[in-house]
C-alpha cells in the first residue's frame, strides 16, 4: 500500500515539474590566450604576456543584493600554455587603505578577516562537478574540490600544489594565478570548452560578486557557470608525484610513565593513471600528528561518530560519500573483540598487551570521471591481525589471542551526470575477515534530478545490506530515503519519507545510528533573499515529522518544528529553532531490551543560536538552548554556549570557548537483569573549556594551540525504577549502587608548520593527552583540574617533513639543463 501510495505520488509530480516554464540565463563567455612566455607569479600584470589577453568584467552581486551589479569593478583574464593555465585579476577599489588583509591558515580564506578572489573552474562543464582556487588579499590560498557537492562547501581537505601572488595598489588590489593542468582532470579533446566563473568578496562591505550571474534563490553555484573558451591543442600531463616523508617521535606513556622514541618512514603517491583518472596510494602510513578527538561522555544506546582527521581519507573522497555508505573511520577502529579479551583470561592470566586501534598497512583509492561523465571511484584498504598478549601471573608465560583477524576494506562507486545538473549514482562496501567466516556487503544508490529551472526536484537515495556468517543465519536488511518538492525560490516546500529495516546494518564500512525506523516529513519555508529592514536575509520554516518503528508499525514520535534564520545588516545572525512533541516518545532503544520501550510525555525545547560581525577585531558566537519534559518527575535541561574571538592583528587570533550543560532529573537506562528493566535518576553536568590560537609568522610559517577540557560528572540521587511493560516507570525500593560518574578529557595539540617548498612541510608537533574516568565526584572545579592534571597521561613530541616531488617539474628542469 504505501509503495504504491508513493508511485503515485512520485507520477504526480514528475507530470507537475514537467509542465513548469522557465526563462534560461545566457551563460557568458571569456576566452584564454595562448602565450609562448609564462608571466611571472608576482602580484603584477605588468608582464607581456598580460598584454595580449582581453579582460572581462561586469559582474553580479550575489550578496546583499542579488539584483543588480557589483558595487566595485573587477577585471579578469585567462592565458594558457602547454603546461598551467593563469588567472589574473585586478580588483578596483578606491580606498585600498580599507581593504581587509588578515593572514591565516591554508585554507582559512572562508573564515579570515580579508577580502577575497576566487574562481570555480569545471572541465567537464556539468553543472555538479568542479575545482576552487581562491586567494585573499593577504595571499592566503584556499582549494576546494567542489565535485559532488551539490550545493555544499565541497572538500577543503583537497590540496593542489599551484602558485599565487597579490599586491595591494593606489587603486585596488591584484591577483595573479598559476594552475597546473596537474591540478586539474580533464578529458582528452583537441579543443576545450570548460565552465569557469569568476568571484570577489568585498570584506569590509560583506558584498560578494561573480562574473557570471548566479541565482542566489537556488544556491548552487556550479549550476551557474559561465564559459571558458579557445583552450586548444593541449594534453593532459603525466600526473605522477610522490610524497615521501619520515616521522620521528619521543613519547611518555600514560602506564609506565616511561620516555621513548620511535621513527617512521613512509610515502603518499599520486599517479594520473589517464587523463582523468588519478590513483592515489598511502605506503606505511603513519598518522600520529592528526588532530585529538574531542571525546565526550555517552550515556545513550547508541554510538558517537567522530570526525575523520586522517588526511588520506579526507582527501578527495567526495565520490565515495554517495548515499552515505562510507565512515573511512571504520578503517583502523578498534578491534572487534577488544572488549571481550578480559573474560577470555584465565583464572592466573591479566592483559598485558590489548591494542586500540587495528594497524593500517596500506590504503589506495583510484577516481575519476570520463569526458561523458561518469565517474568511476574505487577504494582498497587492509588492516593486519591485532593480538591482545595475555600473562599467566604464576608461570609468566604469555599467549596470544586475535582481536580482530586480518581484514579487507574495499568500496567502489559509479556516478553519472545527467541534464539540468542532475545525477545518478551507485555504491557497494565490502568488508571480509573482520571475523572469522564472517564478510560484510552494502550495495545502494543515490539520485538528484532537477527539472529545467533547477527550483523543482525528486532526490532519494538507497541501500540494501548483506551479512553472511559461516556459523549463523545470513543476514539482509533495506533502507530507502525519498524527497521530492520545490527546493529554490522564495516559498520552498517538500515532502520526505525514510525508512530503514530492522535487519538492516551498514556498520561494519559505514555508520548508521540506529536502524528500524520510519519517518515521514513534510516542510514548508519562505525565503526573503533581498534586504529589507534591518534584515539582509530571512528564512521562516514550519516542518512535521511523524515516526514509527518498521518492524512492529509502532509510534514512537510525532515533532512539530520552527525554524527561523536572520541575518541583519549589521552581519549579526540568529538562528531560532523550536520543536514540541505533543504525544511525547516512545523509545525503543533506551531500555536496551528489545521488545520495551521507555515512554515520556509531552515535550518542547527551544533553541538559539547567535553570531556576531567576523569583520570586527572582537566578535562572539554562540547558543541557548532549553527543553522540558512535561512529567512529574521535573525534567528540563538548558545548555549556555559562548565563543568570543579576539583579532589582536592580522597574524594573531584567539578564541575560547564556554559550555555548560545542565540536566535537572534526567532518567536513564542504568541495568537489567533478565526480563527487569532499571532506571536512574541523575543530575548531569557537563562543563567545556577550549582555547585556541593561531599565530601567522608568514603565509608559509604558522603556529598553532588548541587546548579543550571536557568535564562531565553524573551524579545518581539513589532513585531507582522498573520499566514497567506500558513503558512507565514504577519507583522501587532498592538501592542499586549505581555508581557516580566524573569523566575528565584534557587535551593540548601545539603544532609549528613550516611550508618550506610548494606541496612541501615541516610540522612539529606536542600533544597532551588525558582520558580519565573515576566514581568521586567533586563540583569543585579547580579541585577537579588539580586532580586530571596528576592523573597519567600521554606525552608526544614529534617531527615530520613531507617532501613534494612532481615528474613534470624534474621533466621541465632536465629539459633547461639540457
Amino acid at each position: 500500500m504505501y509503495y504504491k501510495f508513493n508511485n503515485h505520488i512520485l507520477l504526480l509530480f514528475l507530470v507537475l515539474i514537467s509542465l513548469q516554464s522557465y526563462a534560461s540565463t545566457e551563460r557568458k563567455t571569456v576566452k584564454a590566450i595562448r602565450i609562448s612566455e609564462p608571466p611571472v607569479i608576482n602580484g603584477s600584470l605588468d608582464d607581456k604576456a598580460w598584454q595580449e589577453a582581453e579582460a572581462v568584467t561586469n559582474f553580479y552581486q550575489y550578496e546583499p543584493h542579488n539584483d543588480r551589479p557589483a558595487s566595485l569593478e573587477t577585471y579578469v583574464k585567462v592565458l594558457y600554455d602547454d603546461h598551467s593555465i593563469y588567472i589574473g585579476a585586478k580588483m578596483v577599489d578606491p580606498a585600498p587603505d580599507s581593504i581587509l588583509t588578515e593572514l591565516g591558515l591554508r585554507n582559512s580564506g572562508d573564515d579570515l578577516n580579508a577580502d577575497r578572489f576566487w574562481i570555480n573552474i569545471n572541465p567537464f562543464d556539468d553543472g555538479i562537478n568542479g575545482f576552487t582556487f581562491q586567494v585573499t588579499a593577504s595571499g592566503v590560498q584556499t582549494d576546494i574540490n567542489l565535485s559532488g557537492a551539490g550545493g555544499g562547501s565541497g572538500d577543503m581537505d583537497w590540496d593542489a600544489v599551484w602558485e599565487s601572488a597579490v599586491s595591494i595598489t593606489e587603486d585596488g588590489w591584484i591577483a595573479e594565478m598559476e594552475i597546473p593542468y596537474s591540478a586539474l582532470r580533464f578529458p582528452r579533446n583537441d579543443i576545450h570548452e570548460w565552465g569557469i566563473n569568476f568571484w570577489r568578496e568585498i570584506r569590509r562591505e560583506r558584498e560578494t560578486s561573480s562574473w557570471n550571474f548566479v541565482d542566489r534563490t537556488i544556491g548552487d553555484p556550479l549550476r551557474f557557470m559561465g564559459k571558458l573558451k579557445n583552450i586548444d591543442d593541449i594534453k593532459p600531463p603525466l600526473r605522477l608525484s610522490f610524497y615521501p616523508y619520515t616521522t620521528g617521535y619521543v613519547e611518555k606513556d600514560d602506564i609506565q610513565q616511561e620516555w621513548g622514541s620511535t621513527y617512521n618512514f613512509g610515502m603518499d603517491l599520486k599517479y594520473g593513471i589517464s587523463p582523468s583518472f588519478t590513483l592515489d596510494m598511502t605506503l606505511i602510513p603513519d598518522f600520529g600528528q592528526v588532530q585529538t578527538d574531542e571525546k565526550v561522555l555517552d550515556l545513550s544506546p547508541y554510538e558517537v561518530k567522530y570526525d575523520e582527521q586522517r588526511q588520506f581519507f579526507t582527501e578527495g573522497v567526495e565520490l565515495f560519500e554517495k548515499a552515505d555508505l562510507f565512515y573511512s573511520r571504520r578503517i583502523g577502529d578498534t578491534p572487534h573483540r577488544h572488549h571481550d579479551v578480559k573474560e577470555e583470561a584465565g583464572e592466573h592470566e591479566k592483559v598485558i598487551e590489548n591494542p586500540l586501534e587495528t594497524q593500517l598497512i596500506n590504503a589506495s583509492k583510484i577516481s575519476g570521471r570520463t569526458s561523458s561523465g561518469l565517474g568511476l571511484g574505487f577504494l582498497n584498504a587492509m588492516t593486519s591481525a591485532a593480538e591482545a598478549i595475555l600473562m599467566d601471573t604464576i608461570t609468566d608465560e604469555t599467549r596470544k589471542v586475535t582481536t580482530q583477524p586480518f581484514t579487507n576494506y574495499n568500496l567502489i562507486v559509479a556516478d553519472q551526470s545527467l541534464r539540468n545538473n542532475s545525477f545518478v549514482s551507485l555504491i557497494n562496501t565490502n568488508v571480509a575477515g573482520s571475523a572469522d567466516g564472517y564478510t560484510a556487503n552494502v550495495t545502494g544508490s543515490e539520485f538528484r534530478i532537477y527539472d529545467s529551472s533547477n527550483m523543482y526536484s525528486v532526490r532519494g537515495s538507497g541501500a540494501l545490506s548483506q551479512q553472511y556468517f559461516s556459523d549463523a543465519d545470513d543476514n539482509f536488511g533495506f533502507k530507502y530515503d525519498l524527497s521530492f518538492g520545490k527546493f529554490g525560490g522564495t516559498w520552498q516546500y517538500n515532502y520526505n519519507r525514510s525508512v530503514i529495516s530492522d535487519t538492516y546494518e551498514q556498520d561494519d564500512m559505514g555508520f548508521l545510528r540506529r536502524n528500524n525506523l520510519t519517518e515521514d516529513g513534510l516542510s514548508l519555508s519562505h525565503n526573503i533573499f533581498a534586504p529589507f529592514w534591518n534584515l539582509r536575509t530571512l528564512t521562516n520554516e514550519i516542518s512535521v515529522n511523524y515516526s514509527r518503528l518498521y518492524e512492529p508499525d509502532e509510534f514512537t514520535d510525532l515533532n512539530l518544528r520552527y525554524n527561523m534564520r536572520a541575518m541583519f545588516h549589521n552581519r549579526f545572525f540568529l538562528l531560532l529553532r523550536g520543536n514540541y512533541h505533543p504525544m511525547g516518545k516512545r523509545d525503543y532503544f533506551e531500555p536496551r531490551v528489545w521488545g520495551h520501550f521507555y515512554e515520556t510525555d509531552q515535550a518542547y525545547d527551544v533553541y538559539l543560536m547567535y553570531s556576531s560581525d567576523y569583520r570586527r577585531r572582537v566578535y562572539v558566537d554562540g547558543h541557548i538552548e532549553y527543553g522540558e519534559i512535561l512529567s512529574d518527575y521535573g525534567q528540563d535541561e538548558y545548555r549556555f554556549n559562548i565563543r568570543p574571538t579576539f583579532r589582536a592583528t592580522d597574524q594573531l587570533n584567539m578564541t575560547y570557548g564556554f559550555d555548560y550543560h545542565n540536566q535537572n532529573n534526567d532518567i536513564g537506562y542504568v541495568k537489567h537483569d533478565n526480563e527487569e528493566i532499571y532506571f536512574g535518576k541523575r543530575q548531569p553536568t557537563t562543563i567545556t573549556n577550549t582555547f585556541r590560537s593561531t599565530y601567522i609568522f608568514t603565509n608559509d610559517l604558522s603556529l598553532s594551540f588548541d587546548l579543550r577540557h571536557y568535564w562531565s560528572r553524573v551524579d545518581y540521587d539513589g532513585n531507582y525504577y522498573q520499566l514497567e511493560e506500558n513503558g512507565r516507570l514504577d519507583p522501587i525500593e532498592k538501592d542499586l549502587q549505581i555508581p557516580d560518574i566524573n569523566y575528565n578529557a584534557f587535551n593540548i595539540d601545539m603544532m609549528f608548520t613550516w611550508h618550506f617548498a610548494p606541496g612541501s612541510r615541516l610540522t612539529l608537533m606536542w600533544k597532551n593527552i588525558i582520558d580519565h574516568t573515576r566514581s568521586d565526584i567533586t563540583n569543585d572545579y579547580v579541585d577537579n583540574l588539580t586532580h586530571i592534571l596528576g592523573e597519567p597521561q600521554i606525552n608526544s613530541l614529534s617531527l615530520r617533513v613531507l617532501y613534494f616531488i612532481d615528474y613534470q617539474s624534474i621533466q621541465r628542469l632536465a629539459r633547461r639543463d639540457i
